[in-house]
């Protein structure tokens, strides 16, 4: 104990201000996400009419659907917003596997080393949390000035229970103390073991197994679903099951996408016609979910882009005739552009801390590759080719999984060549922010290139 007393100077002290604003970036970008999420769920939840009450036409006739899609929205933005949480955890940790292994040579244990680590990403998630609701306070109430086509919310319509903040932050320390724990498990903590990087990367075919089960069970519930549920209750519960089969299916992207990325990086490092290919896929070979999870926020908002342009199709918005056809229209649009702004905000953030902390993590790599005789111009291809792969397999399973769902709920009737026009353009979007990620971190390549010591 007194040899990790006098060497916990090591976790504690930060390694660079980069390197300790990017955790804590993430931590509060997921938290003001998963409050603002929540409490507008719950503010279409507060309109739901009163048991007893009856209403067959206006605003209180829409509210259960739009209830229902508010639940879909939460159950795609939250987990991917709880992810990038997770993602900021290991971030926060890989920062100190150098410490670790200091402090594992002077004599701690290492249960004793894995505790002050926890600690310190528990602080920066604490931090982090704190940060992110006072964000989320500050964005509310703009957000009362959307047109839902009903009555406009309040910003106290808007904001969650006092009560709920607090556990809010406290779920964000235990998320990040939980990913850390678990991320201590796939270092080996011997004095060599952390300094060396001792890692096994493990990509079991069981990863593209749950992933057609998912799928699987979601085709086959679509079928029989509607047969079993006939009733009106019964038919809640069939939307209920639906959603938690959606949530799962876009979930499962990210379980299968590092077995893919894994997959086509051994390929191409084996097929690879030039050096800066061949090193770039073998970055990803070695690390792949760390790879994917640089694409992994990009994933998800092309997978909301590819519902909400195949949902602009089916939802009236021409003013039709009928009231409740004009609200359902621009309630339909406007959610769906919130939706799809709050998944480009939590993209732009996963992408862009990923993108750096990935570049921060190659630091010693990069130097060595210098000094060994690779120009600064080489390592940037390598590393373009190294994103370039996940970015292709992401937008091929962002597609696939949209164009799943939706044909499986809405049938053939979704199909209209104007929706592929703008799921195009939200790929290309997509490009441009992965792009933006990468001219962001490629002063650090350089830097780090160039360092003397």
């Amino acid at each position: 104990m007194n040899a990790l007393l006098a060497s916990a100077p090591l976790l504690l002290r930060r390694r660079g201000a980069l390197a300790d604003v990017l955790p804590v970036i993430a931590f509060a970008a997921a938290t003001a996400i998963t409050g603002t999420v929540l409490g507008g769920a719950a503010a279409f939840v507060g309109r739901l009419p009163a048991d007893g009450e009856v209403a067959f036409e206006g605003e209180a006739s829409l509210i259960p659907f739009l209830v229902s899609c508010a639940m879909v929205a939460s159950v795609l933005l939250i987990p991917s917003a709880v992810g990038l949480g997770g993602s900021a955890a290991r971030l926060s940790l890989a920062r100190r596997e150098q410490d670790l292994a200091s402090i594992r040579l002077v004599g701690g244990t290492a249960g004793q080393v894995g505790a002050v680590a926890v600690l310190d990403v528990a602080a920066q998630a604490l931090l982090g949390g704190l940060l992110g609701v006072v964000l989320h306070l500050v964005v509310t109430p703009p957000l009362t000035a959307l047109d839902f086509g009903i009555a406009p919310f309040t910003t106290a319509d808007l904001l969650m229970p006092w009560w709920a903040y607090p556990l809010l932050v406290i779920g964000m320390v235990l998320l990040a103390a939980g990913s850390a724990a678990v991320s201590l498990t796939g270092v080996v903590l011997s004095p060599l073991g952390v300094a060396r990087d001792s890692r096994t990367v493990r990509m079991s075919v069981v990863r593209l197994v749950i992933w057609a089960v998912l799928i699987l069970g979601f085709l086959v519930f679509m079928q029989v679903g509607g047969m079993i549920f006939g009733g009106v209750a019964d038919g809640m519960l069939f939307i209920g099951i639906m959603i938690v089969f959606i949530g799962a299916v876009v979930a499962g992207v990210n379980v299968v996408g590092p077995f893919l990325v894994w997959g086509v990086a051994l390929l191409a490092a084996r097929t690879a016609p030039s050096p800066a290919l061949m090193v770039g896929a073998r970055r990803l070979a070695a690390d792949p979910k760390a790879g994917w999870r640089a694409v992994s926020g990009i994933t998800f908002a092309l997978v909301i882009a590819g519902f909400l342009t195949t949902l602009a199709t089916i939802v009236p918005a021409d003013g039709a005739r009928a009231v409740e056809d004009r609200m359902m229209a621009t309630a339909m649009s406007t959610g769906g552009l919130l939706t799809l702004g709050i998944a480009a905000v939590l993209a732009a953030v996963s992408t862009g801390v990923t993108q750096t902390a990935r570049v921060i993590d190659q630091a010693p790599v990069l130097r060595a590759q210098h000094i060994a005789g690779a120009e600064v111009g080489q390592l940037h291809r390598a590393r373009i080719a190294e994103i370039t792969l996940p970015v292709l397999l992401s937008s091929v399973l962002a597609t696939f999984t949209a164009l799943l769902v939706v044909l499986s709920v809405l049938g053939s009737g979704a199909a209209d060549p104007s929706a592929a026009v703008r799921y195009l353009v939200s790929v290309a979007g997509a490009y441009a922010l992965v792009i933006l990620a990468v001219l962001v971190a490629s002063p650090l390549v350089r830097r780090y290139a160039m360092r003397t010591a």
